[in-house]
């Protein structure tokens, strides 16, 4: 298996990147609502520290996976109708702006509310802006917004993956499988 992608095939970092960010991504989503449903204590926010702090996980990841696909070849698109071609294009930049939206606005958030980012308990961040309740009050509504218009997308993206792959039995799966 190659490091690099291919005309026909995503390479194995490809992969590697897409993978790691869905399975971040997976514990984040349920993660944040569970942080968002309890009530303040330490624990709280020990949840927070993690949820955070995988959100700018995610962030890094996706500035290295588009740096990586920008310098790569890019598989050729799974044949379609010129709206399947059209509705995975969108889905995928839509995707893509909401992996680097999500924690950016959360950071926003934090920052807004004068609390500090700290990834895993470690290193600091610096905070995005001042104290700022209007601007807490908006970022909040924009990472949450987000978060549910991800989730509609991820659904949609997995059952596309899942249609190709069970029904029209075409490597649009295994291609990005390792």
């Amino acid at each position: 298996m190659s490091l690099k992608n291919t005309t026909e095939q995503w390479g194995w970092l490809s992969k590697l990147f897409h993978w790691t960010t869905a399975l971040v991504i997976f514990i984040q989503i349920p993660l944040g609502f569970y942080a968002d449903s309890l009530k303040l204590s330490p624990f709280k926010l020990d949840i927070f520290v993690w949820h955070k702090s995988l959100g700018m996980l995610v962030l890094l990841l996706v500035i290295v996976r588009l740096l990586w696909r920008i310098k790569n070849t890019i598989p050729a698109a799974i044949p379609g109708t010129a709206l399947e071609q059209l509705l995975a294009k969108l889905a995928q930049g839509a995707m893509y702006i909401l992996m680097l939206a999500l924690p950016l606005s959360g950071w926003l958030v934090s920052s807004a509310a004068n609390f500090p980012v700290k990834l895993f308990w470690l290193i600091p961040l610096p905070a995005i802006s001042g104290p700022d309740e209007a601007l807490k009050s908006l970022a909040s509504e924009v990472h949450e917004i987000c978060v549910f218009v991800l989730i509609i997308i991820l659904v949609t993206h997995i059952g596309a993956a899942l249609w190709h792959h069970l029904r029209l039995r075409d490597n649009a799966l295994k291609r990005m499988w390792f």
